[in-house]
């Protein structure tokens, strides 16, 4: 009598280990991107029109994530309850019946009878088992270690943000890198400049006029209000910067003006603080540049016009 054993355990078990492994890490990055998007740290890596996606990406998987478990704790109980009737209809296959033989002769048979009764005393049982093995039941185990080799690379940007990157620290040396060294203009090879009216507030405005005639010609003249970071370059010359980002932090470019205080000297701002300033616009030549690169300035009439303040996103 033929019996098959199917040995399921092994698959369904590196089944719902892949499973639940691929909720946990996926579940992982929407609460990264949710948790990026709420402290700030996104600024660091991405442009600010693409924060809203990142978060609105976050809720999306989080949600796909609990839809999923449901789905899994589901199976997982209906796989239990197949198992359970699986075991159940397996030991019943395994009851074997008695063989019995019962011989009612009317008359006796001598030793030398050699009659032909017609009976096969040679009583043949088999009893074959089976052990069938699905292709997929050995496969699974190589497979595991596969799934296990996927998940850490796949975690390797969550274990990034629990150690706290990006973070503006992680970020300061690559800043110092993409603002270069800022060379000292002479001050007194500045023009004198007529005042007029009209307000700019922007590192954007002023960046982009350096390269335009006519914008330089427009604002110059005009009187600038910002707010950055303080890099200094001599007693009473300093650079004022931003960061601009396009889509990520790998086309930063920086967003520079150079600040001139025309009487006192600063010492309470440190290297990088913020600071706010205000004062009349011009553009300089920078020195030894051929074809002739401007730079915006901005002429600062007494220290009392800078101010330290609060430190803001770096990126205009």
């Amino acid at each position: 009598m033929p019996h098959g054993h199917h040995h399921h355990g092994e698959s369904l078990r590196d089944y719902f280990t892949e499973q639940l492994l691929t909720i946990f890490v996926v579940g992982m990055f929407g609460a990264v991107a949710i948790l990026l998007y709420r402290s700030g740290n996104l600024q660091y890596v991405l442009a600010k029109p693409f924060h809203l996606p990142v978060l609105i990406g976050g809720i999306t998987v989080m949600v796909l994530v609990v839809v999923r478990a449901i789905s899994v704790w589901r199976e997982a109980g209906e796989a239990n309850a197949d198992q359970h009737d699986h075991n159940h209809h397996h030991d019943h296959n395994h009851a074997h019946a008695g063989t019995s033989h019962d011989h009612d002769h009317d008359h006796v048979h001598g030793p030398d009878c050699d009659h032909d009764h017609g009976h096969d005393h040679d009583h043949h049982h088999t009893h074959d088992h089976h052990h069938d093995h699905g292709a997929d039941d050995h496969g699974h185990s190589h497979d595991l270690a596969w799934v296990f080799a996927r998940m850490l690379v796949l975690f390797f940007p969550v274990a990034l943000y629990l150690i706290g990157v990006p973070n503006s620290g992680f970020s300061q040396d690559r800043i110092n890198k993409i603002l270069g060294s800022d060379q000292s203009i002479d001050a007194a090879a500045l023009a004198e400049v007529a005042s007029k009216e009209g307000t700019v507030m922007s590192f954007n405005d002023l960046n982009d006029a350096a390269y335009d005639d006519s914008k330089r010609d427009f604002m110059q003249g005009q009187t600038a209000k910002l707010e950055g970071k303080y890099r200094r370059v001599g007693p009473r010359e300093f650079t004022l910067y931003k960061l601009r980002m396009t889509c990520c932090a790998a086309d930063t470019i920086p967003l520079k003006v150079r600040i001139f205080l025309e009487k006192g000297t600063l010492s309470s701002v440190n290297e990088n603080d913020w600071v706010r300033v205000k004062g009349k616009i011009q553009f300089a030549q920078v020195p030894n540049s051929n074809p002739a690169q401007y730079i915006p300035v901005i002429m600062v009439a007494e220290a009392g016009d800078i101010a330290k303040t609060e430190a803001k996103s770096e990126y205009e």
